[in-house]
């Protein structure tokens, strides 16, 4: 079975995706950050990982987002598999 990318989180803003990126890798699991759709219109900073490490990334997302008190403020969309 292939592996394919999907979206962890959706932010407004890229800040916040950067910071979840970093604890990703700094975990060891390799992931992308997108701004644009591809109409280049704004749709939010999308985090993605690889479908393999999506329980792994899961669990280092709630991590960052206890770390901020106004998080959900910042999210456009969870994955559903919160």
């Amino acid at each position: 079975m292939e592996d394919k990318l999907v979206t962890l989180v959706i932010y407004r803003y890229d800040y916040r995706a950067q910071i979840l990126k970093a604890k990703l890798e700094e975990e060891g699991i390799n992931c992308a950050v997108s701004e644009k759709s591809v109409f280049g219109e704004i749709d939010g900073v999308k985090v993605m990982v690889m479908h393999k490490d999506m329980g792994k990334a899961i669990k280092i997302y709630q991590e960052v987002r206890e770390l901020y008190d106004d998080h959900s403020d910042d999210v456009i969309e969870e994955t559903e598999d919160f």
